[in-house]
Protein backbone atom coordinates (compact mmCIF):
# COMPACT_ATOMS: atom_id res chain seq x y z
CA UNK A 1 0.00 0.00 0.00
CA UNK A 2 2.96 1.89 1.17
CA UNK A 3 4.07 1.68 -2.78
CA UNK A 4 0.68 2.74 -4.07
CA UNK A 5 1.00 6.13 -2.27
CA UNK A 6 4.60 6.97 -3.14
CA UNK A 7 4.01 6.45 -6.95
CA UNK A 8 0.57 8.59 -6.79
CA UNK A 9 2.48 11.12 -4.97
CA UNK A 10 5.23 10.56 -7.84
CA UNK A 11 3.15 11.42 -10.56
CA UNK A 12 1.41 14.10 -8.73
CA UNK A 13 5.00 15.85 -8.42
CA UNK A 14 5.79 14.90 -11.84
CA UNK A 15 2.28 16.32 -13.48
CA UNK A 16 2.60 19.91 -11.15
CA UNK A 17 6.00 20.35 -12.26
CA UNK A 18 5.38 19.74 -15.81
CA UNK A 19 2.12 22.34 -15.23
CA UNK A 20 4.63 24.91 -14.04
CA UNK A 21 7.00 24.36 -16.90
CA UNK A 22 5.31 24.37 -19.52
CA UNK A 23 4.27 28.47 -20.08
CA UNK A 24 8.17 28.86 -19.54
CA UNK A 25 9.32 26.28 -21.91
CA UNK A 26 6.57 28.00 -24.88
CA UNK A 27 8.47 31.28 -23.65
CA UNK A 28 11.59 29.64 -24.90
CA UNK A 29 9.97 28.39 -28.49
CA UNK A 30 8.13 32.02 -28.81
CA UNK A 31 11.78 33.76 -28.09
CA UNK A 32 13.30 31.24 -31.05
CA UNK A 33 10.54 32.82 -33.15
CA UNK A 34 11.39 36.45 -32.19
CA UNK A 35 14.77 35.88 -32.58
CA UNK A 36 14.44 34.38 -35.43
CA UNK A 37 12.01 37.37 -37.07
CA UNK A 38 14.19 40.31 -35.79
CA UNK A 39 16.79 38.90 -38.49
CA UNK A 40 13.95 38.12 -41.03
CA UNK A 41 13.18 42.33 -40.35
CA UNK A 42 16.63 42.79 -41.42
CA UNK A 43 15.86 42.55 -45.04
CA UNK A 44 12.48 42.82 -45.40
CA UNK A 45 9.74 45.69 -44.46
CA UNK A 46 7.67 45.67 -41.46
CA UNK A 47 4.31 44.43 -42.59
CA UNK A 48 5.63 41.83 -43.71
CA UNK A 49 8.01 40.67 -41.02
CA UNK A 50 4.62 41.12 -39.11
CA UNK A 51 2.50 38.62 -41.15
CA UNK A 52 5.62 35.99 -41.61
CA UNK A 53 5.50 36.18 -37.90
CA UNK A 54 2.19 35.27 -37.94
CA UNK A 55 2.51 32.68 -39.99
CA UNK A 56 5.28 31.01 -38.23
CA UNK A 57 3.22 31.46 -34.51
CA UNK A 58 0.36 29.66 -36.21
CA UNK A 59 2.34 26.65 -37.84
CA UNK A 60 5.26 26.23 -35.04
CA UNK A 61 3.04 27.12 -31.70
CA UNK A 62 -0.94 26.56 -32.95
CA UNK A 63 -2.10 29.81 -31.38
CA UNK A 64 -1.41 28.81 -27.76
CA UNK A 65 -0.24 32.69 -28.02
CA UNK A 66 -2.83 35.01 -26.75
CA UNK A 67 -1.72 38.83 -27.55
CA UNK A 68 -4.93 40.26 -27.25
CA UNK A 69 -4.78 41.67 -23.72
CA UNK A 70 -2.65 44.74 -21.76
CA UNK A 71 -0.25 44.45 -19.74
CA UNK A 72 -0.13 46.23 -16.29
CA UNK A 73 2.07 48.84 -17.35
CA UNK A 74 -0.40 49.45 -20.53
CA UNK A 75 1.66 47.66 -23.14
CA UNK A 76 -0.87 46.43 -25.41
CA UNK A 77 0.24 42.76 -26.47
CA UNK A 78 1.56 41.97 -29.86
CA UNK A 79 4.74 42.73 -31.74
CA UNK A 80 6.75 45.68 -32.53
CA UNK A 81 9.36 46.26 -35.03
CA UNK A 82 11.38 48.90 -35.06
CA UNK A 83 13.84 49.05 -37.93
CA UNK A 84 16.87 51.84 -38.19
CA UNK A 85 16.85 52.51 -42.04
CA UNK A 86 20.81 53.73 -42.24
CA UNK A 87 22.15 50.68 -40.24
CA UNK A 88 19.50 47.99 -40.86
CA UNK A 89 19.41 47.51 -37.33
CA UNK A 90 16.22 46.03 -35.52
CA UNK A 91 14.54 45.95 -32.56
CA UNK A 92 11.61 43.63 -32.08
CA UNK A 93 9.73 43.31 -29.21
CA UNK A 94 7.11 40.92 -28.58
CA UNK A 95 4.26 40.78 -25.56
CA UNK A 96 2.07 38.11 -25.04
CA UNK A 97 0.54 36.30 -22.01
CA UNK A 98 0.11 33.02 -20.73
CA UNK A 99 -1.48 31.43 -17.27
CA UNK A 100 -0.65 28.40 -15.45
CA UNK A 101 -3.08 25.86 -14.81
CA UNK A 102 -3.40 22.67 -12.69
CA UNK A 103 -5.92 20.63 -13.07
CA UNK A 104 -7.68 22.96 -15.22
CA UNK A 105 -7.79 25.30 -12.79
CA UNK A 106 -5.48 29.11 -13.24
CA UNK A 107 -3.19 29.29 -10.27
CA UNK A 108 -1.42 32.49 -12.01
CA UNK A 109 -1.61 34.92 -15.17
CA UNK A 110 1.95 35.59 -17.02
CA UNK A 111 3.03 38.18 -18.40
CA UNK A 112 5.87 37.72 -20.83
CA UNK A 113 7.99 40.72 -22.99
CA UNK A 114 10.24 39.70 -24.82
CA UNK A 115 13.29 41.98 -26.26
CA UNK A 116 15.68 41.02 -29.24
CA UNK A 117 17.73 42.96 -31.61
CA UNK A 118 19.61 41.69 -35.07
CA UNK A 119 21.87 43.41 -37.52
CA UNK A 120 21.92 42.14 -41.16
CA UNK A 121 24.70 39.67 -41.64
CA UNK A 122 26.61 39.60 -45.23
CA UNK A 123 27.86 35.98 -44.71
CA UNK A 124 27.45 32.79 -43.03
CA UNK A 125 30.32 30.95 -41.78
Amino acid sequence: MAKVIQVVIAVLVIYVGWCVAQPFILKYKVTKAVESIAQYATIHDEESSSREFDNRLKQDLGGKVDTKRTMKDGTRGGLYIEKDDDTKQVKATFVYFDEMKIFGKKVKDLEFKIFKEAAPVDKMF
